[in-house]
């Protein structure tokens, strides 16, 4: 008995922590107030040069400017 409890409970363990594992490479990228959309880091790296590229930047004024362009990015609505 003792046996078949010690194994339910490691079978438990074994699905939880498989369900909870990222598929691959998968990350959320969200902006506050606007969503979130999956992606990988190559394609965040390719959408934030782009928003470079067009003449966005770091600064502090131009950060979020510059998050919500990744983010539509990201799903699609900005060809790149």
């Amino acid at each position: 008995m003792r046996a078949l409890v010690i194994m339910a409970v490691l079978s438990l363990g074994v699905a939880s922590s498989a369900s909870a594992a990222p598929r691959g490479d998968t990350v959320p990228f969200c902006v506050s107030g606007h969503g979130c959309v999956p992606t990988t880091n190559a394609s965040y790296t390719a959408c934030y040069e782009l928003g470079l590229h067009r003449g966005f930047n770091t600064s502090k004024g131009d950060e979020r400017n510059l998050s919500l362009f990744v983010l539509q990015c990201l799903a699609g609505k900005i060809p790149r």
